[in-house]
């Protein structure tokens, strides 16, 4: 490929594991400045150096993130509304002299990405099937207004849940914002009609339950959708439209970029 052109490079969760970071953009041929680079969130957690890992995010001018849900855990954690639990790493972020920037970066970033032109959708942790792209604009952008705004500590209070399971368009308040935030950054297993199952991480299937790439979207043609979050799955979907980035890195195994423009793969492995 052309290399005088800029390249975009969709990297997977990097969880702290910063060393396996840089690595892997400086294997890829990723050029600061120049190429883009789109990453599906869970930046920070259970890896051991968070602060270095969003100073460099941060400091990039051509970064595109996503939220996950480790990345809204830390956002609570900072703000008080929840403990850092036993398997955490979040202590450097919670230390360090910049961490309101930190905060700040993070609740201003979006809970899906869209690219018009090229026809590709990033989101954590996928886009339930009953929603059309359109409809998940719609509804990402009801919680992201409320992060970038003074009602932000009210929707942190009461996001952690699995309830309600199951989209309707009557939902209200908090409920709405939380399945809306669960289907973005916790989705692995659903029903056709969109019901969740959350407590399910593996790559077998709960009764009743399937992987929300299996069912047929209403606009599922148009679309590929690059995600994280599932790193059970280890990179494999079983079709090309669906591109899951999370190949376990945290967990002793690759940390994953893709190039959209030759879709082709780069992966290290755990060093750090």
């Amino acid at each position: 490929m052309n290399r005088g052109i800029p390249s975009t490079y969709v990297v997977g969760d990097i969880q702290g594991c910063y060393v396996e970071f840089r690595e892997l953009l400086g294997n890829a041929g990723f050029r600061e400045g120049k190429d883009a680079l789109w990453l599906v969130g869970d930046l920070v957690n259970r890896g051991p150096d968070n602060v270095a890992t969003m100073r460099y995010i941060m400091s990039l001018p051509r970064s595109v993130v996503v939220l996950g849900n480790h990345d809204l855990h830390f956002v609570a954690v900072a703000r008080g509304h929840q403990r850092a639990g036993r398997a955490d790493t979040l202590a450097d972020l919670l230390d360090a002299p910049d961490l309101d920037d930190m905060v700040d970066y993070l609740v201003h970033c979006p809970l899906m990405h869209v690219d018009e032109a090229r026809r590709y959708v990033m989101a954590h942790a996928g886009l339930p099937p009953i929603w059309t792209v359109l409809d998940a604009r719609r509804h990402a952008s009801e919680v992201e207004s409320v992060l970038r705004t003074d009602k932000l500590d009210t929707f942190l209070a009461g996001m952690y849940g699995n309830e309600p399971a199951r989209w309707h368009d009557s939902l209200s308040g908090i409920s709405r914002l939380r399945i809306i935030t669960n289907y973005f950054t916790r989705l692995r297993y659903c029903t056709a009609e969109g019901e969740m199952e959350l407590t399910h991480k593996a790559d077998i299937e709960p009764p009743g339950y399937k992987p929300w790439f299996t069912f047929p979207r209403p606009d599922q043609a148009d679309w590929t959708i690059l995600f994280g979050h599932w790193a059970a799955l280890e990179g494999r979907t079983g079709d090309d439209r669906f591109v899951a980035l999370d190949t376990g890195c945290v967990w002793g195994r690759e940390l994953t970029a893709l190039r959209l423009e030759d879709r082709r793969i780069f992966s290290v492995t755990r060093r750090s």
